[in-house]
């Protein structure tokens, strides 16, 4: 086993040079956490639809966004890298990814211009070059226009520009490795002016472990079994890691507090038994990955259990119910299998729903006035949900192809002008 690891740590990042399959996995499990960034919201920000109200303290547990996020990230870096398995053009790769994330992103900038009223030119310029974020660069900072749940747009499109280096200087893995630990530990001292470098490099982290699963785990088990651990199980281990937050809990106990959130190494194992779950890939490492995610709960719970805190906190309980839901449903896949088809749909539209669900429901807030408070909530939420998933339906089954296709036409005319029998 040890020299199977130090070989795959010598091989170069570069993409095996086959085609894939479409993954229905991955689009399902992108619906699952679509939503759970948007109950996240929904149920956790107290002004987003309604002002002075708030749902019970249990439900605000139904999300996961911050996890959510990092599953993105994992996604996002296997998808980049399977559909740059064969070929790769430095303009048609940003051409791409332009035309992916632009078309329905101008028009949730649209949407919170009219939420905003008033924008300032360096703002809106800031936000449709992608360079919003929640911390300073330096000293310098461009707010979130409106839109909070953008803040990991700014992330992606940084991500995407460092793939170009990656695939075409194709460096080792451990190289690229080594470079980033050694920019971690760096960065553990770091003051407020560069707190930014340590999210980018914490999420890229995520954004890399994806990658590295398409060009150098997943090329070698192509036809391994799927859903090894069902979709529940997979849902309940991610609703309690989310909340129960082991990393931040481990190292405040090792008494290191730092502005470089550390606590991320604690997420890498559950996010990479979701992704060799969801590509089928599998092996004796993984498995052992696969243990130490469902393990890693218990320490924690012992813990509480012994200090005898384990019912003081809302948050304790409800990760307990989901880490003991996530072990019962572990060998279930007849319901996991039809709960998971459910959310093909789900996941084809997901980065309409992420990026429209903040805008629309304060739109909604801004022009809809209700005094009945019942009233208010229910109508108000039960419209946020129909708009936003009917606006991103429209968004991206019909008018973000259609834009695809009237930059992309020229480009077949002039395959087929140069191969006209294709």
């Amino acid at each position: 086993m040890q020299a199977a690891i130090v070989n795959f740590f010598k091989q170069r990042l570069q993409p095996p040079g086959i085609k894939y399959k479409y993954n229905y996995s991955i689009e399902q499990y992108r619906g699952l956490c679509a939503i759970m960034v948007l109950l996240t919201h929904a149920v956790g920000d107290p002004k987003l639809l309604v002002n002075n109200f708030s749902w019970p303290l249990f439900m605000q547990y139904m999300g996961a966004g911050y996890l959510s996020v990092m599953v993105f990230f994992c996604m996002s870096g296997y998808v980049i890298g399977i559909t740059s398995s064969t070929g790769f053009s430095i303009k048609s790769y940003l051409k791409k990814r332009a035309l992916r994330l632009y078309p329905i992103y101008i028009i949730s900038i649209i949407i919170c211009i009219v939420v905003a009223g008033k924008v300032s030119l360096p703002v809106l310029l800031g936000n449709l070059l992608f360079l919003q974020n929640g911390l300073s660069y330096y000293h310098f900072k461009i707010p979130v226009l409106v839109n909070y749940a953008t803040w990991s747009l700014n992330y992606e499109v940084l991500y995407y520009l460092l793939f170009i280096p990656l695939i075409i200087y194709k460096p080792r893995l451990w190289k690229v490795l080594l470079a980033m630990f050694i920019m971690s530990v760096v960065s553990i001292p770091i003051t407020e002016p560069f707190y930014f470098m340590g999210g980018y490099l914490n999420g890229f982290y995520f954004w890399l472990l994806g990658l590295i699963l398409s060009w150098n785990l997943i090329s070698k088990q192509p036809d391994a079994p799927k859903n090894i651990v069902p979709f529940i199980s997979l849902l309940f281990l991610h609703l309690s890691l989310n909340h129960l937050g082991i990393g931040q809990i481990v190292l405040h106990k090792l008494g290191i507090y730092t502005h470089s959130n550390l606590n991320w190494v604690f997420d890498l194992p559950f996010c990479l038994m979701v992704m060799s779950t969801l590509t089928g890939t599998d092996n004796r490492i993984l498995q052992y990955n696969k243990l130490v995610t469902y393990v890693l709960p218990v320490g924690v719970f012992i813990y509480l259990i012994i200090t005898k805190r384990i019912f003081e906190d809302t948050r304790w309980v409800m990760c307990l119910i989901y880490w003991v839901l996530s072990l019962l449903f572990y060998f279930e896949t007849r319901v996991s299998t039809f709960i998971m088809n459910r959310f093909t749909g789900i996941g084809k539209i997901s980065y309409g729903l992420y990026i429209l669900h903040v805008p629309m429901a304060l739109l909604i807030k801004k022009y809809i006035v209700i005094h009945n408070q019942l009233a208010e909530v229910t109508l108000k939420y039960l419209l946020w949900l129909i708009l936003t998933f009917s606006l991103a339906y429209w968004l991206e089954i019909h008018f973000q192809p259609a834009v695809r296709r009237y930059f992309t036409k020229n480009e077949k005319d002039t395959r087929l002008l140069q191969n006209p029998a294709a």
